[in-house]
């Protein structure tokens, strides 16, 4: 007969070893499962900001709207004054108080912005102001004019507002049927209005979207195996996902104490999204919430163009800009991967037949360097106006980590550096591309 202290003893260690049996592996290799099913929102806030900080009766203030990524989505977005919708993103100050604006864009609304106008500079008529909702526009959109005299007094429906080639447009508005710049003036009462120039631009360009799929793994890590088949899954969907492997504390140990900290890394795996999303567990169970990241089309995209001589890479790397992204923080990171590396692995999972140990396993897309600082290096913000391209050439010697340089490949991706703190706002990679020693690649224009 087991005397009664042995039979708990023996009942309680049975229930601490259930508890702790995991699906994760932490770094060190203690069990900690850190998946988390929730994904962060691409945008979670946006700014409203103003042409001026100060205004009076009589003056014209435009607003802008950016969204935590860096978007400028002022078309898009209602403007509000004192919780009344305004008609543009411009407004005129015709009375004297208090006035509050906000913005709401796809149901966020935005910080507030306060002024306090008085009628010290009212007097009478004496000129009149014309002024355009934006200086540029895409090509269909619609221009609208607003004539306001000195007095603080809104004209626009008594004025006439002329072309450069002498058209008086019929109302305030004008539609853009034509690329190219624009001169427009108001007449009222024998008043004439300053010059306003608008340009307009041609339809922005669109870019073939592709999604950046970090996994953090280790040929130590018995987990692992369950995110690497959750890849070769997605894979052999779409050509439109980059993978990186990023090993820790095997023989292809990469140092990536920076992104650990950037993405609050607990546990091994871990697969990380446009560097910000966390890819839901089990992995292999939700390819499509990688695949419908692929949906649709970006607002910039890349070309790399990579050679190697000997012991030499020559890289060249193309980001042309779709729209204006000169309010943005954008970086730029390059990877050098490394595929057919062959390794024993541990799995404690049941794919790839279930062995406890994967002999001599084939790992790729593994992370050999990185020829930028692995948060990237910042791009001009005058280099990233719609329609620009900016040119990065990097010229260096193959990493001295690499087996087998026929094996390389590079892969380069630009994040959005700037956000308010936000997890998932910030360093979230807009878009990426990667290409083998010898490709030529052209922008992946649509």
């Amino acid at each position: 007969m087991i005397p009664k202290s042995n039979y708990f003893l023996k009942l309680f260690s049975f229930f601490l070893l259930s508890f702790l049996a995991c699906d994760n592996e932490p770094i060190g290799g203690v069990g900690v499962n850190n998946n988390d099913d929730t994904t962060d929102p691409l945008v979670t806030s946006i700014t409203i900001t103003a042409s001026a900080e100060e205004s009076s009766i009589g003056d014209t203030i435009n607003f802008n709207v950016v969204t935590n990524n860096g978007d400028n989505v002022t078309l898009s977005s209602d403007f509000y004054l004192n919780g009344t919708l305004l008609t543009s993103n411009s407004h005129v100050f015709l009375a004297e108080g208090d006035h509050l604006f906000t913005a709401v864009y796809d149901g966020i609304t935005s910080n507030e912005l306060s002024f306090t106008i008085s009628d010290e500079n009212t007097n009478e008529l004496s000129s009149i102001t014309l002024t355009a909702n934006m200086s540029s526009y895409y090509l269909s959109e619609v221009a609208t004019f607003i004539v306001v005299g000195n007095d603080g007094i809104d004209y626009t429906d008594q004025a006439s507002i002329t072309m450069g080639d002498g058209s008086v447009l019929t109302g305030n508005t004008y539609n853009t049927t034509t690329e190219g710049s624009f001169s427009f003036t108001a007449t009222y009462n024998s008043l004439v209005s300053n010059e306003v120039q608008i340009d307009v631009l041609p339809p922005p360009a669109r870019f073939q979207k592709n999604v950046l799929l970090e996994d953090y793994t280790g040929t130590w890590c018995g987990y692992c195996p369950r995110v690497s088949y959750g890849i070769e899954l997605v894979l052999a969907e779409t050509d439109r996902v980059v993978p990186v492997a990023i090993h820790r504390q095997d023989e292809y140990n990469f140092n990536a104490q920076a992104l650990e900290n950037l993405i609050g890394l607990t546990g091994y795996p871990t697969a990380m999204l446009k560097r910000s999303i966390s890819w839901n567990y089990p992995e292999p169970n939700n390819v499509n919430q990688v695949l419908n990241m692929t949906n649709g089309d970006a607002d910039l995209g890349l070309s790399i163009n990579p050679t190697i001589d000997g012991n030499t890479m020559d890289i060249t790397i193309e980001v042309k800009f779709g729209i204006d992204y000169s309010l943005a923080e954008l970086s730029l990171v390059v990877y050098v991967l490394e595929d057919d590396l062959f390794s024993n692995q541990e799995n404690y999972t049941s794919y790839y037949g279930g062995a406890s140990v994967l002999t001599n396993f084939e790992h790729d897309h593994v992370l050999r360097a990185s020829l930028t600082d692995l948060l990237g290096d910042p791009i001009p913000q005058s280099s990233t106006t719609a329609d620009n391209i900016f040119t990065q050439t990097i010229t260096t010697n193959v990493p001295s980590n690499v087996s087998n340089s026929d094996n390389l490949s590079v892969v380069a991706f630009v994040v959005n550096a700037s956000g308010n703190g936000t997890p998932g706002s910030s360093n979230q990679a807009i878009n990426v591309r990667s290409a083998h020693f010898g490709d030529t690649q052209t922008l992946q224009e649509l």
